[in-house]
């Protein structure tokens, strides 16, 4: 059975309501924004390789790929896709990486959620029925 990439997402929900002051809730906020992420950039990736024919490599670099293939599409709802994953990724990159983080993380996990939920939107739009 293929596992729903959406799953990430309720979870970077069920994160994003961490207690505030809690000991925790930096590190439920970040894995939200990553969570997030990939709930997305899954999905992403396998409507390109099914629907799109792109090879993937198994590697980092398909990030870039998957993204291009949505951004450089003829149709308007893959760029938004190519668009979001891309502002998905930089949120996602600095919630993994940076030891400070700039602005209010809790606003950065529920923009993160907000684009995330967009892509999906999108994706299943653009489904054959």
């Amino acid at each position: 059975m293929s596992f729903d990439w959406s799953d990430f997402l309720r979870l970077a929900e069920s994160l994003a309501r961490a207690e505030r002051a809690s000991s925790l809730e930096e590190a439920a906020l970040r894995s939200a924004v990553s969570r997030a992420y990939y709930a997305a950039f899954c999905a992403s990736r396998n409507h390109a390789r099914d629907r799109g024919g792109i090879t993937l490599t198994g590697q980092a670099r398909d990030h870039g790929i998957v993204k291009d293939y949505f951004k450089y599409s003829r149709v308007r709802d893959h760029k938004k896709i190519g668009t979001r994953l891309d502002r998905l990724r930089d949120n996602r990159n600095c919630a993994d990486y940076d030891d400070d983080l700039q602005g209010d993380l809790r606003s950065l996990a529920q923009l993160s959620l907000a684009e995330a939920h967009n892509i999906l939107g999108l994706l299943d739009k653009n489904r054959p029925t």
